[in-house]
């Protein structure tokens, strides 16, 4: 039961592009109420993976990825907004990026299989050495 509920909400996610939540703002100035929004965390786009990926260690990156919101806009968020954010984005985005692992880890073994294996390029490579420029053969024309 439990697992068609998350399905349903998976798919929900999916049929949405995301989930709304709403997120506040630091505040500056003392007595001053922080001002909220309501965002939307989405599904990250597949022409935006790479970019994901590439810069899967900057936090403040993927929260504004997952909100399509400009740099700089997740140090505005409180630590409280931009912890949600993260952990809602990471919850949505999961079984795509779980699906993309595995496929990117099924291309490696093919790769592995049409190349003999990983040290299938060190076995078929001949030695060689690169010649150094002192080593180089010289030119035919001379100058005077």
């Amino acid at each position: 039961m439990a697992n068609e509920q998350d399905k349903a909400a998976e798919d929900m996610v999916t049929v949405a592009g995301g989930v709304t939540l709403q997120v506040t703002y630091q505040v500056n100035g003392r007595g001053e109420e922080p001002k909220k929004e309501l965002v939307k965390i989405r599904q990250i786009p597949i022409s935006k993976l790479s970019e994901f990926l590439l810069t899967l260690g900057d936090e403040a990156h993927s929260i504004e990825l997952y909100c399509d919101k400009p740099k700089g806009w997740a140090d505005t968020l409180s630590l409280e907004s931009a912890n949600e954010v993260a952990d809602e984005g990471q919850r949505i985005n999961r079984p795509f990026l779980n699906a993309w692992w595995r496929r990117q880890a099924k291309w490696r073994d093919m790769q592995e299989a049409w190349t003999g294996g990983r040290d299938a390029g060190k076995k078929l490579a001949p030695e060689t050495t690169s010649a150094s420029v002192s080593s180089a053969p010289q030119s035919p024309t001379t100058t005077t």
